[in-house]
């Protein structure tokens, strides 16, 4: 499901872990409280994809975690963090936050775990967006999910949805002539979530939201 192994050079630890702070949206009820959790770290991981340019390598060395329901086979999610510090780079907004954020922006939705393993691994995905949206070679950290969604009223699908966060700020649209000191903070352009189908293996769209919790709203709370 995951595409690890067809790398090279990493190394792989098996734990049984509980569950008590998950934060992804819509599931993170079905996913805390979950005993014996297989957690799967996956150390010194270079991402090779094939769609890089020749020759081109990762920056990063990474480090993975991979979560298994060892009851249901379900892959509950991927995490890779990062080691240094990134000021700029603030935490994911509370699971209830992003609900209401997702919802409010394009009536998203996440419904389930799908029942049936992806046609296209994780590493396939993170291919699929190497050219269409921000590559997965700058993100510090890289969060998926693979997960039943909907947009919009549409059939919900098996979809990867991945978080690149700590990528280089993303240059705003807006009209010709907008100044730097207009532009909107970098904290709430250095992540983007790209939802990739998992049968098609075709991008669906990418998305800012949801956003994290402003710093001043943090203190306020």
């Amino acid at each position: 499901m995951t595409g690890f192994g067809e790398l090279e050079g990493i190394s792989k630890t098996f734990e049984r872990v509980d569950i008590t702070d998950d934060n992804t949206p819509f599931l993170h009820t079905q996913i805390n409280g979950k005993k014996a959790v297989w957690s799967v770290k996956i150390d010194n991981v270079r991402l090779k994809l094939k769609s890089a340019p020749p020759g081109f390598k990762d920056k990063y060395v990474r480090k993975f975690q991979v979560f298994v329901d060892p009851n249901t086979g379900h892959l509950l999610k991927i995490t890779s963090t990062f080691d240094g510090n990134d000021p700029d780079m603030l935490p994911e907004p509370p699971a209830a936050v992003a609900e209401t954020r997702m919802k409010n922006s394009s009536n998203e939705m996440y419904h389930g775990f799908p029942a049936e393993a992806p046609k296209i691994t994780f590493l396939g995905a993170l291919d699929v967006i190497v050219s269409s949206a921000p590559s997965p070679f700058v993100a510090k950290e890289i969060y998926a999910v693979y997960v039943v969604q909907s947009r919009r009223g549409l059939r919900p699908r098996p979809v990867w949805a991945i978080t690149l966060r700590g990528i280089p700020g993303i240059i705003p649209t807006g009209p010709p002539g907008l100044k730097k000191e207009h532009w909107s903070p970098v904290w709430q352009r250095n992540h983007i979530r790209v939802v990739v189908d998992a049968s098609k293996g075709k991008m669906l769209f990418a998305t800012s939201v949801p956003q994290p919790v402003a710093p001043k709203e943090k203190k306020r709370n």
